[in-house]
């Protein structure tokens, strides 16, 4: 055993039964996570292999950093084939809850599930002891009734990731969740159903051994007094305080003196005053269900929740018994989407017990009955593909009136959740034509072409950002072509919070812009709505965003929290620390490692996942067929022009020189945006260029 990984990674064949543990350090130079995922994938997954072929695998893999106690440092990636995006190339999944934590107390790094089998199961690990079990009672069941059943039938001890009834049939915009919560999109919970795994049970009860856990502590106590804001890390509290020079009312450091968490048990708890450096008031500053419900929700929080080894607590838990009423769970938790997404597609929700609650209450039933289903709304693409179907009649269109007329309009015209959660479950049960919604935006597209046209991929409120099918999160809104560059880099959404942490810092862009110039050189960050053309400085901004997203994804850390650019304190003037992950891996496992060091092996996967791609899309012209941008980037706005002040329109011939310029920072062809082989040979993946070589796939 290597410090810091356990050395070993268990490969698990639901087609034999068969389970095998094997040597895990031989990816240790892609980190793990995200990196190890990718490279086993390539290795054993043949192209052109589909997402619910049997070939296909699951990989679940962490980080030398999991189980440490770093801050935020929960999370585990999924690395599988996507279901719903053009190409069903190589996507990531990361969630967050205890399954990292468990499945590396277990003694595993990697954990490969591969093969079907021939009935529903789940698998049961306890440490080295390894077991396939019969769930066809557990088939049909939601994932919350899954993860309790199995409680009972094992003990309460073990970490439960179940799929719902979406995964069951193979819908593509699925997911998988653990403790209940927490979940990992990506259209994963299909893949599992594909294979007939029903959930993943673990209960680990070893630990991680590490070169100098006293450095390891002194950085935890470093980071969180003098590096850490609040959710995204914004660095400055969302109202004035005493302590404070700035604040936003933007910012999710929304803890205050006032501010309660309204259904504690117990009685109220007042989150206070959380100032930097007062550490045991640390996980009231981020009171996320008042920043994504609103106000009418404090009455209904109970706490903040959150990930092992996480001090933010962004995950807002509430409990709204009156809902169970009407068949809605009574507690529910998320920190994401779900949250604010489903209610808009009734034109207004109905009030319950006061004036306003109507909007957090449709999207809290939404959200709980999209977590007992485990289907996966895609950053927001599925609530706005179901209303743009609505608002332009499409529904009308593509349904059989006896379906059409099924659907609950008495309840839509009512503003009841009810509508939502009836259509929630025909995409679930794979139920009827409307169904078909679930495909993802895509191959909606492709089966309703004749009636949408160009229309749909092209609306800005559905915001699909690639004409490959995956949503924005987070794209030109976020510090311009920076922000909208970080898109092209994956087959899915970016999910690159490396640079929203920094745009959505709350700090004053005359704070701000000097610090990120320091970084990144002169232009590299303009002020919101007042952009201008592209620049190497941006370039070197955008390739910083993603490869450290790949490196928290791989190290594993939450790219939601890191990395530790900004800093709350005034008297280090607002700057963070961009050395701290290598100190910890330097601390973890003995070894010297430089921010530098630790970039470059980040960037080694990030490298075989472009390759994996070219592969994947048999083509050479990333440029055109993988990195475009659907037209509502650059038609949106049209009162303005592209670099008027007031706008975030992008332009198309500016992009194409952003999409140059950051080919030319990655090391690719910058005509075809695909890696050349010098790339590829510098990162140690001449194997891969070979591969690339004898499949006319490198660019001449």
């Amino acid at each position: 055993m290597t410090l810091g990984f356990t050395g070993k990674q268990l490969r698990i064949n639901l087609t034999t039964g068969e389970s095998t543990v094997e040597d895990s350090l031989k990816y240790k130079d892609y980190i793990g996570g995200a990196g190890v995922g990718t490279r086993i994938m390539y290795e054993e997954v043949p192209v052109g292999t589909k997402p619910y072929d049997e070939a296909n695998k699951l990989i679940y893999s962490v980080g030398p950093n999991t189980g440490t106690s770093a801050p935020c440092s929960g999370r585990i990636t999924i690395t599988s084939l996507s279901t719903f995006t053009k190409g069903h190339n190589i996507i990531h999944a990361h969630m967050g809850g205890e399954m990292a934590y468990m499945m590396k107390m277990a003694g595993y790094d990697t954990i490969i599930v591969e093969g079907k089998a021939d009935k529903p199961v789940f698998i049961k690990i306890r440490d080295d002891e390894v077991s396939i079990e019969d769930a066809s009672d557990l088939w049909g069941q939601s994932t919350r009734e899954t993860t309790k059943r199995i409680a009972d039938k094992i003990g309460k001890e073990y970490n439960t990731t179940a799929i719902g009834v979406a995964g069951e049939n193979l819908v593509n915009l699925s997911c998988m969740l653990n403790a209940t919560a927490h979940s990992g999109g990506g259209g994963t919970g299909a893949v599992m159903g594909s294979k007939n795994l029903k959930a993943i049970s673990i209960y680990g009860t070893g630990g991680v051994k590490v070169a100098d856990g006293k450095k390891i502590l002194e950085l935890n106590n470093y980071v969180m007094k003098d590096l850490m804001g609040s959710n995204n890390n914004h660095v400055v509290p969302s109202t004035e305080r005493p302590w404070a020079e700035y604040h936003d009312p933007n910012s999710r450091w929304t803890g205050r003196p006032g501010l309660t968490w309204g259904a504690a048990d117990g009685g109220p708890v007042d989150t206070g005053d959380a100032p930097p450096g007062e550490l045991n008031k640390f996980g009231y500053r981020c009171q996320k269900a008042y920043k994504d419900f609103g106000p009418v929700s404090e009455k209904y929080t109970v706490k903040m929740g959150g990930c092992t080894s996480c001090p933010v607590r962004c995950y807002g838990v509430v409990e709204v018994p009156f809902m169970e009423e009407e068949g809605y769970l009574p507690v529910g938790a998320n920190t994401c989407m779900p949250n604010f997404e489903y209610a808009k597609i009734l034109n207004k929700p109905k009030d319950y017990m006061e004036e306003g609650d109507g909007t957090f209450l449709a999207n809290y039933a939404a959200l709980t009955t999209a977590d007992e289903l485990g289907l996966w709304e895609n950053y927001g693409e599925l609530p706005n593909t179901i209303k743009y179907f609505i608002d332009h009649n499409i529904l009308e269109q593509i349904l059989p009136k006896e379906e059409y007329d099924d659907l609950r309009w008495d309840l839509y015209e009512a503003g009841d959740p009810g509508f939502i959660r009836d259509i929630q479950t025909r995409i679930a049960e794979k139920r009827g034509e409307i169904a078909h919604l679930g495909e993802g935006a895509y191959f909606v597209n492709e089966r309703y072409k004749d009636i949408l046209g160009d229309d749909y991929l092209n609306a800005k409120e559905v915001s699909v950002i690639s004409p490959l099918g995956w949503s924005k999160h987070h794209g030109n809104e976020c510090a311009a072509q920076v922000g909208a560059l970080t898109n092209i880099f994956y087959n899915r959404d970016c999910m690159t919070h490396t640079i929203v942490n920094i745009w959505g810092s709350g700090l004053p862009y005359d704070v701000l812009n000097p610090i990120i110039e320091g970084y990144f050189g002169k232009g590299c960050l303009d002020k919101v709505k007042n952009y201008t053309p592209m620049n190497e400085s941006k370039a070197k901004f955008a390739k910083f965003g993603v490869v450290r997203q790949w490196l928290h994804d791989s190290f594993t850390l939450c790219n939601w929290v890191w990395p530790m650019t900004l800093s709350p304190l005034p008297e280090r003037g607002y700057k963070g620390d961009l050395t701290v992950e290598a100190q910890y891996m330097t601390a973890i496992t003995g070894d010297e490692w430089s921010m530098e060091d630790l970039d470059f092996a980040a960037e080694r996967g990030l490298q075989l996942l472009r390759a994996t791609t070219v592969l994947g899309l048999n083509t050479v012209d990333m440029r055109n067929e993988h990195d475009a941008f659907n037209d509502w980037v650059y038609d949106m706005d049209p009162d303005f022009k592209a670099f008027e002040e007031g706008t975030i329109k992008m332009d198309r011939a500016d992009m194409q020189t952003a999409l140059t310029m950051i080919y030319r920072e990655m090391g690719w062809d910058e005509v075809t945006g695909a890696p050349t082989r010098a790339t590829l040979e510098k990162f140690g993946l001449g194997d891969v260029a070979d591969d690339l070589a004898s499949k006319n796939l490198l660019p001449a």
